[in-house]
């Protein structure tokens, strides 16, 4: 397993990457563009250069791309659900200029239109997305907090989705949050009940597909269905559960990147020293993971 965190770039992505190994991460997330905005940037391609170097250089492996939260491949009207695709295939392209292994993405919301409905215009839009992008990057779906009609909040959404991909299987993955597992009622409080749900994921999708956790805690109660991150201990999620999902034993090949919110000073100023404790309390969950027989 290998620690590291979603890293704000303020257009300046190398220096991303250089404070990112200095607060002591072994990989990274970031932004291709704006996560809130349709219109990605144009050009740009020395920078993506110099950033992939500059990651292979400092050994920030793997690069993680977030998609912007606006895409919603299971969305039933064809202008958002176009320009969802449109913007997910750019920042697959715009991953491979990165040097990212793979892109994050929310499979949306079918606002109304059914489960089923959902996932079907998600695999859709997947079709066309991976039909057209480079084979170096693979796509991870996202798991999700289940609030109003979004998908993607039990295994079996997510599940259903890849099943209907049977084409693209080895360009496909999961990300689980473990915050979001905790919104959508997911009990990882315990060890016992973190191998449980970790039973269930295996038995459903294999957790070969499990690439990368977003190791984020909250304050909202299980089962609230709210997307809401704080850092670790400053939530209700149990050490326990947490370090118990850190299993290197069956988890070895995920990377594990935190969301969690940057401390700021008075100037609104990232305190990097502090998040630096932060990325050296997450090793210390994987390194005092402790094995449990169940």
């Amino acid at each position: 397993m290998r620690i590291g965190r979603h890293m704000p770039t303020r257009s300046k992505i190398v220096q991303a990457a250089i404070t990112a190994q200095q607060i002591g991460c072994e990989a990274i997330q970031i932004f291709a563009s704006n996560p809130t905005a349709w219109r990605p940037p144009t050009g740009g391609e020395a920078d993506c250069a110099a950033f992939a170097q500059t990651a292979r250089e400092l050994d920030l492996d793997p690069v993680v791309l977030h998609a912007p939260y606006l895409i919603n491949l299971a969305a039933p009207d064809e202008s958002n659900w176009e320009k969802s695709i449109t913007l997910l295939t750019w920042t697959l392209k715009r991953g491979a200029l990165l040097g990212a292994r793979y892109v994050v993405f929310h499979t949306g919301s079918h606002r109304g239109a059914g489960v089923e409905a959902g996932c079907q215009r998600v695999a859709q839009g997947i079709t066309r997305i991976l039909s057209e992008t480079p084979p170096e990057v693979m796509l991870l779906l996202e798991n999700d907090v289940g609030a109003g009609h979004s998908l993607g909040h039990s295994f079996e959404n997510l599940a259903a989705i890849l099943a209907l991909l049977p084409a693209y299987q080895d360009r496909l993955g999961i990300c689980l949050d473990t915050a979001h597992l905790w919104g959508a009622g997911h009990d990882i409080s315990t060890a016992l009940a973190a191998s449980q749900v970790l039973d269930q994921f295996d038995a459903l999708l294999g957790l070969e597909r499990l690439k990368v956790l977003h190791l984020n805690d909250t304050e909202k109660a299980l089962g609230s269905h709210r997307d809401v991150h704080a850092r670790l201990g400053e939530g209700i999620i149990p050490e326990e559960g947490l370090r118990a999902l850190l299993d290197g034993s069956r988890l070895e090949h995920v990377a594990v990147l935190m969301e969690t919110p940057i401390k700021t000073d008075e100037q609104d100023k990232e305190d990097w020293g502090h998040d630096a404790g932060e990325i050296a309390k997450a090793k210390n969950l994987l390194s005092t993971n402790l094995t449990h027989d169940i």
